[in-house]
């Protein structure tokens, strides 16, 4: 009985403490005013996060970040633009993420 007992214990344990991870949306802007498709430019990645911890927000403004890095980081402007806005599930806690990459031009 008590292996039964310590067996449905670990069983729960890891049920409780998995983690998932799911994509909502990915999102690609090809932008016409690509003049030369020889010479993209430079490549720019960037990836700010926002946790959640029972239901209490942390870092609510992670959108915001990434879009005046994007701006920073290309102040000539950007083509083929693809957000990615993902979430990544823990123990009563998950994450969300929001992922940019970019030509600057």
């Amino acid at each position: 009985m008590k292996k039964l007992i310590l067996l449905l214990s670990m069983f729960m344990f890891v049920m409780l403490s998995g983690c998932t991870s799911s994509i909502h949306m990915s999102q690609v802007d090809v932008d016409s005013m690509v003049s030369d498709e020889g010479t993209l430019g430079t490549i720019i990645e960037i990836e700010k996060s926002q946790k959640n911890m029972l239901g209490f927000v942390y870092n609510t403004d992670y959108v915001d970040k990434a879009y005046a890095e994007l701006l920073h980081q290309c102040p000539n402007g950007t083509s083929m633009v693809n957000v990615g806005y993902l979430t990544n599930h823990g123990f009563l806690s998950w994450t969300d993420k929001i992922r940019i990459k970019a030509v600057c031009q």
